[in-house]
């Protein structure tokens, strides 16, 4: 079930907290060998708190619509009790003494952490064993691939992931459900491995547009909830790496403008400029430099257990001087206030998630061409599924919203999403 589904199935007493549990575990055991989203998952555990969360329904509490709800937290993300190795052998026997922000904000909204999820390790680029459920042959992106997998499943109703380059709107698209990457700053990241402060962004996953609306409010109540746009003015952005996309993705996306354009959005095409370009180039850059001293100790001290493009990540960022880390900041800022100038006459951005569906295990995570700069900027980001590729794997769209316009993206996709379904 979908998180609303879940929350009105509680609510109305159709099904307890712990009925919900055993349904899912009973989806685990069936599904665990195919797919393997779980890092650490205790069954008894599970059970417990899922017949706490029951109880407490019973005696009449609600602190949200997330209340009674399991949800699957990323192995990167500190949680008391649960074993959390940021998907490094380094942290292997490694149990948090407390929670992370995040998790303590998914607990007074009522929800109650079901396992952790598989990361890439300290959420670069080697994989974990996590596999797509729609063919184990393929990957489920990185590096909340656990996440996003685990949603798609139906093994639990909605997740948390990480963003640094495309960590959440990658993994969803790939996986066929949706995802959300908040405005940076709107959910708490302490308490989560801090490889890139300035690019680290928590986020969700769910099997619904709608359902986001519902995790969002619960989880950043302080984050003001603006009137749904009317008649929007959309720009639809191919950005300067759109010939490095398939062909699949070239015709499911130019289908979905041309959908949208016959349930009658408002659309503009908009062409980035060089700056928008070079941005892809400073990502990268900030992204190495801050990695770099997130796990100079590791380095320094245990490089034999980095993966080898991790350490390559490492050692190019320490080659980024003081005066390049400046300049990839100030394009930032350039680029920002002319998107600031831009959305002053619109409303949305479409652009692609992905350069394709996602490509088999052997060859990597996938390439987050399309979700590094957007991450850089600090927008809004949501994607759904919007068509089937040839080897029958889902393609997603990237919608983009001003900063702070969180809540007007979600109403903004699942509109969309309304208006374009076939």
């Amino acid at each position: 079930m979908s998180v609303a589904q879940t929350s009105v199935a509680l609510a109305s007493g159709r099904l307890s907290a712990d009925e919900i549990m055993e349904q899912l575990l009973t989806r685990v055991a069936a599904r665990d060998e195919q797919v393997q989203a779980w890092s650490w998952l205790d069954p008894a555990q599970a059970q417990a708190r899922a017949r706490q969360a029951a109880e407490e329904i019973r005696q009449g509490v609600r602190h949200s619509p997330l209340q009674g709800i399991p949800v699957a937290v990323k192995d990167l993300i500190d949680t008391e009790g649960m074993l959390t190795t940021y998907g490094s052998p380094i942290y292997k026997d490694h149990h948090p003494a407390s929670d992370a922000a995040i998790v303590t904000a998914l607990k007074k909204a009522g929800a109650y952490v079901m396992g952790k999820t598989v990361s890439t390790e300290f959420a670069c680029f080697t994989a974990g064993p996590t596999m797509n459920p729609h063919n184990p042959e393929y990957s489920p992106g990185g590096s909340s691939s656990g996440s996003a997998a685990a949603v798609a499943d139906g093994q639990v109703p909605f997740s948390i992931g990480t963003q640094t380059a495309g960590s959440v709107i990658r993994p969803a698209a790939f996986n066929g459900v949706v995802g959300l990457k908040p405005s940076y700053g709107v959910l708490p990241t302490a308490g989560t491995f801090p490889l890139c402060p300035t690019l680290d962004t928590l986020g969700t996953f769910s099997r619904t547009v709608g359902d986001q609306r519902l995790i969002l409010t619960a989880l950043a109540p302080h984050l003001p909830i603006a009137n749904a746009v009317k008649n929007p003015k959309i720009l639809v952005c191919k950005t300067p790496f759109w010939s490095q996309g398939d062909d699949e993705m070239h015709t499911a996306f130019d289908q979905f403008v041309a959908d949208c354009q016959q349930a009658g959005a408002d659309l503009e095409h908009y062409e980035m400029g060089p700056d928008f370009a070079a941005l892809l180039t400073a990502q990268q850059q900030i992204m190495g430099v801050e990695a770099s001293r997130a796990l100079s100790t590791h380095y320094a001290q245990q490089r034999d257990q980095l993966s080898a493009p991790l350490v390559a990540l490492i050692e190019q960022g320490m080659q980024v001087n003081n005066a390049e880390e400046a300049a990839a900041h100030n394009l930032k800022a350039r680029c920002a206030h002319k998107l600031q100038q831009l959305f002053r006459d619109a409303d949305f951005i479409i652009t692609p998630a992905t350069v394709g569906t996602a490509p088999k295990r052997v060859d990597g995570t996938g390439d987050p061409l399309f979700n590094r700069i957007w991450t850089l900027l600090g927008l809004p980001a949501i994607t759904f599924p919007i068509a089937q590729g040839g080897n029958g794997l889902p393609l997603g769209v990237q919608l983009i919203a001003p900063l702070g316009e969180d809540h007007a993206l979600i109403d903004f996709a699942d509109k969309l999403q309304m208006l374009t379904r076939t």
